[in-house]
């Protein structure tokens, strides 16, 4: 069976929750991904494989580009059209290249493909929701027209928090699978050697992994630098322009470490050399309630504490797993976590059922299920 995935981000661009669920499809499954373009990127406009997914390039449409020319095409409503019309011809030209059958099932997490969808034969489509589409800056009003477009197309949805469940219910009555997020357990699990640019670090050492992105709290990551008892903060992930000032300004004060982004297969020896993994969300930020972050998984899987913005698919477990919101529930929870004698197991515990491999199983699980059902086969209406 194959199952075409019409996607937002690039399959090589690092790992996400996509990457971890379709690279375990088993047998029969055939797996095309389908990406859109990026400016300066090494794009598989030539099909490429990985295991048991193949991906390839699509010019679908892109709001908020760096090109201005681009940018004034498709604030028009014809310039879109044209777009999306040479995005939907290239991506039917591809599929009978790659011999993709003529009703695959569809995956999509892409608005901006709503015109080609109407357009595509397949047995069903299912939406997954990892990330809302407005929560990043580049969204342009127009959006919610291809918002909507998609939705009314949709015959199911995934969806990665328990937030999102609620917030899709009051917009559609399809059903709505809560997926979640993961981990590779025994990857992060398995003991590594401190890398030494860690090691030399004072300790406790209390980290974050992640994209150094606007969900951040600046508020909080000076407080957690005040609260480090003469170890280190640390920051494991790439820079964002939007925060760059930010960073270096915190960078520049006593007792933190900006380390910078690394390879995934290193990231579990850092997070065994951290003492406390923290997520210093802002709070109050509507996408940041929504969200399910894998790396929670991650640090619990590696054995460490967790001190995060509250998440609402998961329960605190004191001091293994707390939650919290403000300047003073941080200073708490970071003194509770740090003063306590600590068992990794019990947060490996914790992380042991989101494995990725439970995870993949149950979507394909869920996917075929519905695929039998008499309403698969269906013939979109362009």
């Amino acid at each position: 069976m194959d199952l075409l995935v019409l996607s937002e981000m690039r399959w090589g661009y690092f790992r996400t929750r996509k990457q971890f669920l379709l690279s375990r499809f088993p047998a029969p499954w055939r797996v095309f991904f389908a990406q859109p373009p990026v400016a300066g990127g090494d794009d598989p406009w030539n099909p490429r494989q990985e295991g048991r997914v193949t991906y390839f390039t699509v010019p679908f449409l892109k709001p908020g580009t760096t090109s201005p020319l681009y940018n004034g095409v498709v604030a028009l409503g014809p310039g879109r059209a044209l777009i999306e019309a040479v995005a939907g011809h290239h991506l039917r030209r591809m599929l009978r290249r790659l011999g993709v059958e003529e009703r695959p099932v569809v995956l999509v997490s892409n608005i901006y493909c709503a015109r080609t969808l109407s357009r595509l034969p397949r047995k069903l489509l299912f939406y997954d929701f990892n990330d809302s589409p407005f929560q990043f800056a580049g969204a342009p009003p127009w959006a919610r027209g291809y918002w909507r477009r998609t939705l009314d197309q949709v015959d199911a949805f995934f969806v990665v928090s328990e937030y999102y469940r609620r917030e899709l219910s009051a917009q559609t009555d399809k059903p709505i699978l809560l997926l979640g997020n993961g981990v590779e357990f025994e990857r992060f699990a398995a003991a590594r050697e401190v890398p030494p640019e860690l090691a030399v670090l004072p300790r406790p050492r209390i980290g974050y992994l992640g994209l150094l992105s606007h969900f951040l709290d600046f508020e909080l990551l000076e407080t957690l630098r005040r609260a480090r008892r003469g170890g280190t903060l640390v920051l494991l992930g790439p820079g964002d322009p939007a925060t760059g000032a930010q960073v270096r300004a915190l960078a520049a004060r006593e007792g933190v470490a900006v380390l910078g982004p690394k390879r995934y297969e290193d990231v579990p020896a850092f997070l065994q050399g951290l003492d406390l993994g923290v997520i210093p969300f802002r709070a109050s930020e509507p996408h940041v309630q929504g969200i399910n972050p894998n790396k929670v998984y991650q640090y619990l899987a590696a054995g460490l504490p967790v001190v995060t913005t509250p998440v609402l698919d998961l329960e605190p477990v004191p001091p293994v797993l707390q939650f919290a919101a403000s300047v003073p529930e941080w200073e708490r929870a970071v003194a509770r976590a740090l003063e306590a004698a600590h068992d990794p197991e019990a947060s490996r515990a914790l992380a042991r059922p989101h494995d990725w491999d439970r995870l993949s199983e149950h979507m394909v699980a869920e996917i075929e299920r519905r695929v039998g059902s008499p309403a698969a086969g269906r013939v979109p209406v362009s």
